[in-house]
């Protein structure tokens, strides 16, 4: 699928993950793909054609290396996006009116965070796309090269549909071969990007990931099969299939922290974006005043008190995690799979369960990953009732997971969504790119330009 997105010329802020690629061929391809557009078939003579790319063992590793830069890219605009539609961060003094806005629910189709992340992710999808057609035709690369290769372009490719779902309300799924692709439901892409995840593990499985594949391509701290499960737990979250959902919780070790990684020259998304005067967004104080008794260590593990940085309209802190050009992107942080369990089984109404899966994360101190977020909270004292429990859940949700785009979808499913509320919007407009370049299948936009009043009926089951 070459869509607007695809045919824009600049990627923007990517951060190649920090792997030194075992080949010096492999890794000049690398930067030569992660400098050009999102075609990666140019005319220049200095660049390699898509035919030399994915025909060779050198080029498809090249694009194992750019997948992970571009979902690096994507996560990072999902963060920074949701983050502005929901109460978690305002723009600075200096950014543009579109990014101000948006804190406050009003978003046109020619907003640059509306085209960045619609861009990014079906960026992200071509080159999944790309390994997954054409690894399979190279013989000449190694049997456990090739399943790391296509495992990772698989799971991308999940998560690139799983982001556009929460800022989307309907999504092409089928792009390969048409520049026009039809729009689908959310019911129809989550069980999609289930159905990828489905490939992604049983690719991995089959045949194990050569050294090749983990040396010169995986980013540092990239855990494939605990992302697959993790990933494929929050989407079932999504779709409200409980069972499935504790299953794939289960599933993911809770030792575990799995990133991608960041250079000096591949700079951090969110820390870019925030950073930049035009784009700057930062955490709203009233995170960090409103956080519960007893909350300072996951505060402060996210966010840092600032007096120095003025928002425009209300005030802002500075981030933590964000705050340097070479800080990791989570892939999900390790105490999501049991928030997502605890919710799940607390949903059936298996309350000692689900309690006991919620005080899990409320005690954990560091004892199981270093350097995750810890809530370090007593025990809750006495049984709860499932609604007690569920409000838990998406209260330490609200900063553990801080700035992970997932407080957007946790607004939808509480009814939190409108004017002054949580979230400001239950969907973004359509990039008025894409509906330039397909504008018999784009759909109408779902809401208009400003937020809709309170309570916005968003079409998404809430939960108890």
């Amino acid at each position: 699928m070459q869509t607007h997105s695809t045919r824009r010329a600049a990627q923007g802020g990517a951060g190649r993950p920090h792997r030194v690629l075992a080949s010096v061929a492999v890794a000049a391809l690398a930067l030569t793909l992660l400098a050009g557009c999102g075609d990666l078939d140019l005319t220049n003579p200095n660049n390699p054609t898509q035919e030399a790319t994915v025909t060779s063992p050198e080029g498809l590793m090249a694009l194992g290396v750019g997948l992970q830069n571009r979902a690096a890219t994507n996560i990072g605009n999902f963060i920074y996006t949701a983050g502005l539609i929901s109460d978690e961060s305002a723009a600075i003094s200096t950014a543009l009116v579109n990014v101000r806005d948006a804190e406050v629910g009003t978003v046109t189709p020619g907003a640059g965070l509306v085209s960045d992340l619609w861009n990014s992710s079906y960026r992200t999808i071509k080159t999944a796309n790309d390994i997954i057609q054409n690894a399979y035709g190279v013989t000449t690369l190694s049997p456990g090269t090739r399943s790391g290769l296509v495992s990772i372009a698989y799971l991308f490719k999940a998560e690139a549909i799983s982001d556009l779902t929460q800022a989307f309300q309907r999504v092409p799924i089928n792009t390969l071969g048409t520049e026009t692709p039809t729009f689908v439901d959310r019911a129809t892409a989550l069980t999609y990007a289930i159905a990828l995840l489905d490939s992604a593990q049983k690719t991995y499985t089959d045949t194990a990931p050569s050294a090749q594949f983990t040396s010169s391509v995986l980013s540092q701290g990239f855990n494939v099969p605990n992302t697959i499960q993790a990933y494929r737990a929050r989407i079932e979250r999504m779709r409200n299939n409980d069972a499935a959902a504790v299953t794939a919780a289960n599933l993911v070790g809770r030792t575990v922290f799995s990133r991608l990684s960041h250079t000096d020259q591949a700079v951090n998304r969110v820390f870019n974006l925030s950073t930049t005067g035009s784009t700057g967004a930062l955490p709203r104080d009233s995170v960090r005043l409103q956080a519960p008794t007893g909350y300072g260590p996951l505060v402060a593990y996210h966010i840092t008190a600032s007096a120095t940085v003025v928002g425009f309209n209300q005030p802002v802190d500075a981030y933590t995690r964000f705050s340097v050009r070479t800080a990791p992107t989570p892939l999900y942080y390790p105490d999501e799979p049991l928030l997502i369990k605890a919710e799940a089984l607390a949903r059936q109404n298996l309350l000692a369960e689900a309690q006991a899966a919620l005080d899990s994360v409320r005690t954990d101190c560091g004892g199981n990953v270093a350097d995750d977020p810890n809530a370090c909270l007593t025990p809750i004292a006495g049984a709860l009732t499932q609604a007690q429990i569920i409000d838990s859940v998406y209260t330490i949700r609200r900063y553990e997971l801080f700035a992970t785009g997932l407080r957007w979808e946790d607004a939808r499913r509480r009814g939190l969504v409108g004017k002054g509320s949580v979230a400001k919007r239950c969907w973004l407009p359509y990039s008025i790119g894409e509906r330039n370049a397909n504008p018999s299948n784009v759909p109408a936009d779902p809401e208009g330009i400003d937020a809709p009043a309170f309570p916005a009926p968003c079409g998404v089951a809430t939960t108890p």
